[in-house]
């Protein structure tokens, strides 16, 4: 990429890079969403919404002989990542439900 250094996105800054917090290292620092974020629940929404979306609207298989070994290493968080990535096969379905986002406040 041309540019001048900081207009140029470096997607591997982090790679091999140690952080430390209180003067002990930080075992996952790229982990999305800290627990200071004021948009983690307003990113998870975004992100549940799109996965419903993707999933109703898209028939998903994966590749024969394909299987998914999960990265023991992230016991605790949420999600176990597969070790590496998993190969699918898909496709439109042919009639699929239309979703409607409607937001409602709770009043106490």
């Amino acid at each position: 990429m041309r540019g001048f250094a900081w207009q140029v996105f470096k997607y591997d800054r982090f790679v091999d890079a140690k952080f430390y917090k209180f003067g002990r290292q930080v075992k996952h620092p790229v982990m999305g969403f800290g627990t200071l974020c004021p948009g983690k629940r307003y990113a998870l929404l975004q992100l549940k919404w799109y996965m419903l979306t993707i999933m109703t609207r898209f028939e998903m298989r994966l590749e024969p002989g394909e299987h998914a070994e999960y990265d023991a290493n992230y016991h605790g968080h949420e999600i176990l990542p597969p070790k590496r990535d998993v190969n699918i096969r898909f496709r439109q379905k042919s009639t699929f439900p239309v979703l409607k986002f409607v937001a409602s406040r709770c009043q106490s």
